[in-house]
């Protein structure tokens, strides 16, 4: 099998059939409750149902991998938020990995779900770090209304990465945008405490998925597993067996077809656009 062509220019959009109405778009910064300013991104339909998208570390809101998320979803019925971590974009503050970042996480998502807010509840796609973090975040808060939560390429514990970036697959998902782009880091945290996932997603009651992909050149397939075999109910884990050594953003920028009939499948049946889930009939 060859591997899988970068999508040159910008990555494909579904053919138009008629003209879509485009999204309101709403840009907002909320504090942390240490203080730090947490800037986000809200596109709306409007939509009663909320996706928010937590970026991997060294990655910003307005990614282009992001942009083709917050579409697809948006197309798909629902209003789609998406935030900068601190030390990335439009935020303030240094990032930590992991050490205070459950508080960005938890600033947008009560700024924007909860009781006298616009939306009830709220589902989130994490991609690597993100995942993480929001594995960490809703385990620490939990009264916050989060119907679903997905993790892309995150490890179950950050302590225990091995990364291969100078591998060729890995450089070739790497790129000069991203190395200008560089976060601030709160060098203070490097030793401090990590989150870990695993132990998160056992306490986490809400459904789960999981995705892989193999070779993965900075978290491992088996970081998934021990996450899916540590996961409360229900959970589901996909592996996805693609040549590339693909990483979270790459999955969207190299497959994004292939992501995204995992992920429309299993929204389908566990948070749908419509508010309720789908009978075993209609998946």
């Amino acid at each position: 099998m060859r591997s899988p062509r970068a999508l040159k220019g910008r990555l494909p959009v579904e053919p138009a059939r008629r003209a879509r109405p485009a999204p309101e778009v709403r840009q907002g910064r909320v504090l942390a409750a240490d203080g730090v300013a947490i800037a986000y991104t809200l596109w709306r339909r409007p939509s009663r149902e909320l996706v928010i998208l937590a970026p991997g570390f060294w990655r910003r809101r307005l990614a282009r991998e992001n942009l083709y998320l917050a579409t697809h979803f948006y197309r798909r019925g629902y209003d789609v938020a998406a935030l900068d971590f601190r030390g990335h974009g439009g935020s303030g503050g240094s990032y930590g990995f992991g050490a205070a970042e459950t508080m960005d996480l938890e600033a947008v998502a009560t700024e924007l779900a909860g009781e006298k807010r616009p939306y009830a509840r709220f589902s989130v796609i994490g991609l690597s770090m993100g995942g993480a973090i929001a594995a960490e975040t809703l385990a620490r808060r939990p009264h916050l209304p989060c119907r679903a939560l997905v993790m892309i390429s995150s490890p179950a514990d950050v302590s225990t990465l091995a990364p291969r970036p100078l591998s060729r697959d890995a450089m070739r998902q790497l790129r000069l945008r991203h190395a200008l782009r560089m976060p601030r880091i709160a060098l203070r945290h490097l030793r401090g405490p990590k989150p870990r996932a695993a132990e998160a997603v056992a306490k986490l009651s809400i459904p789960k998925l999981i995705v892989t992909a193999k070779g993965d050149w900075l978290v491992d397939p088996s970081h998934g597993r021990l996450l899916a075999e540590s996961a409360a109910t229900p959970v589901d884990y996909v592996h996805l067996d693609l040549p590339g050594s693909l990483h979270a953003d790459a999955l969207v920028k190299f497959v994004p077809l292939t992501l995204l009939r995992v992920l429309d499948r299993w929204f389908a049946r566990w948070a749908p656009p419509q508010g309720e889930p789908a009978s075993p009939e209609e998946i």
